[in-house]
């Protein structure tokens, strides 16, 4: 589920691979016994405890064979990290036996129980035992420890030197089992914590990577900002929104300077290059976290706002051709009430003032139909689908409503060919096509018809260049159209009539999608087969 980071050795893997997910900072006081080897310090402690009491010959060489013992125990680690890849357990294991092995070789060759050697490999044992995992060889060290116990209390003479290892042995091995206890708390809680924190982390939509502060190595990231690149800081290339001033300005730069600065700021709007070449504007924070004397850690946030940000732009965009298209019917009914209201005007010149702001009126009116429609319909078109052939669609409910576009049109194709649609707002929007064709296009207009393998398909074009959108262009998307280009001029074709036409079309039970190729250019309507009534 967890990968590393690309580009970086930082990252730990996951508990599926042996490794943290996290790097962590325990402190060393609470995992010192994880890494402890008490071999050594044992025997050491254990010389000098009985120096007090005088029952030490050869302190020189007590410490000797301290030293080969931990020799010995470096052979065991060594052989133990064997195992253990072949057998869960096995570190321990080769431990807990090599350790009983040397104290059985100790108490034939220096006098039994009483031998102080004896006394440290047996604390060895115990703990060997007490922190392996395997919870079977906790019960060796219980009977380890009555063994001994009744070794002592068995024994004819009893001093103070066995006294004094019992009274060691007892509080040693009470604190070894708290120790332990403490050890898997800890343990259980930071693995519980940090699995939780990642499993959030992993599947959260905004994308979090983690920075070493010094070396600006990546420690996490997440799926999704592995996606936005926050997790090759090398090789990550992003902009400020609306800055020139440092284009491709790699991440790892960003970085340097908000450490070396100490002052994050608030988020701010960058444009990171993803794949295909498509740019995506990402709104990226970061929080630098410090302690003490420990590492800095830099935390990146980052939020795709994409979809917000063209939908301002679109929306703006919107605005720009909403004025346009409002000001240009406007702009003579202003004028002539002008002249009107000082009145210049008379007779003849009247007449026309009060067509002109007529034609004017009812521009500003289809206008204003048009965007009260498309936002009805994308709300939620209500639908009256009925079998009928293209003929009867076009004769009927086209060009019989509306008299004198015949003398524009040219049907090509199969007419007899029946299709299942909605007719009004299908031959709404194909209205719309035409007469931006006739507008600001070449007439006379095209409409063929032919059979596909899904249905019935109509192309509409004339013998102008077309409109100017690209080919695939989301005529679907809210004033996506508008989004493509700045203010439109007229000769650039009726942009909003084009939105218009692709929500009636959807409304009527079919698709509309512009398309242009070396042959030429054409909107499609794609249309179902029609289905024969049953009685």
């Amino acid at each position: 589920m967890y990968r590393r980071c690309s580009g970086s050795d930082g990252m730990r893997m996951s508990p599926d691979d042996g490794d943290p997910l996290i790097e962590t900072r325990i402190p060393r006081w609470q995992t010192w016994f994880e890494s402890f080897d008490p071999v050594g310090p044992i025997v050491t402690i254990h010389v000098l405890a009985l120096a007090l009491f005088s029952d030490v010959l050869r302190p020189v060489g007590v410490l000797v064979v301290a030293a080969i013992l931990l020799v010995w125990r470096t052979g065991l680690d060594t052989l133990a990290d064997q195992i253990a890849l072949v057998r869960k357990g096995g570190v321990y294991l080769v431990r807990g036996v090599g350790s009983l092995a040397l104290v059985g070789v100790i108490v034939a060759l220096d006098g039994g129980t009483e031998s102080p050697f004896f006394f440290a490999m047996l604390i060895v044992f115990i703990w060997e035992a007490v922190t392996s995992p395997v919870r079977r060889t906790i019960w060796l060290a219980v009977a380890a420890v009555l063994v001994y116990v009744g070794v002592i209390a068995g024994a004819d003479d009893i001093t103070v030197t066995s006294v004094v290892r019992l009274g060691v042995f007892l509080s040693f091995i009470g604190l070894l089992v708290w120790g332990r206890a403490l050890s898997e708390y800890w343990q259980k809680e930071s693995t519980r914590a940090r699995t939780l924190a990642a499993g959030i982390a992993e599947e959260a939509p905004i994308g979090f990577a983690l920075y070493d502060g010094d070396s600006l190595r990546c420690l996490f990231a997440n799926e999704t900002a592995r996606r936005f690149g926050l997790a090759d800081a090398d090789h990550t290339a992003i902009a400020r929104l609306g800055e020139s001033t440092a284009p491709g300005q790699g991440l790892g730069e960003v970085l340097a300077g908000i450490v070396a600065s100490g002052e994050p700021g608030p988020p701010l709007l960058y444009v990171a290059p993803l794949a295909a070449g498509r740019e995506t504007f990402l709104r990226i924070g970061v929080s630098l976290h410090r302690e003490m004397e420990e590492p800095a850690l830099l935390m990146v946030y980052a939020e795709d706002v994409t979809s917000q940000v063209l939908t301002g732009e679109q929306h703006r965009r919107f605005m720009e051709s909403a004025n346009h298209q409002f000001r240009t019917p406007l702009s003579p009914i202003v004028a002539y009430s002008e002249l009107i209201a000082k009145g210049e005007l008379e007779g003849e010149e009247l007449r026309e003032a009060a067509v002109a702001i007529r034609d004017a009126g009812a521009r500003i009116e289809q206008l204003l139909d048009r965007m009260n429609s498309v936002l009805r319909l994308q709300r939620g078109p209500q639908r009256s689908a009925m079998t009928v052939t293209i003929g009867e669609l076009i004769d009927t409910y086209l060009l019989a409503a509306r008299p004198g576009l015949e003398s524009v049109v040219a049907v090509e194709g199969e007419r007899s060919l029946e299709v299942r649609c909605d007719p009004l707002p299908l031959t709404t929007a194909l209205y719309e096509l035409i007469e931006n064709s006739r507008r600001y296009g070449t007439p006379p207009v095209t409409i063929s018809v032919r059979s596909v393998d899904a249905g019935v398909r109509l192309r509409v074009c004339d013998r102008g260049p077309g409109p100017d959108i690209d080919s695939g262009t989301p005529l679907g998307q809210t004033w996506s159209l508008l989004a493509h280009s700045e203010v439109m001029p007229p000769e650039m074709g009726d942009r909003l009539g084009i939105t218009y036409a692709h929500t009636l079309t959807v409304a009527a039970g079919g698709s509309l999608r512009f398309e242009r190729t070396k042959a030429g250019w054409a909107f499609t309507i794609d249309l179902p087969v029609g289905r024969p009534s049953t009685v």
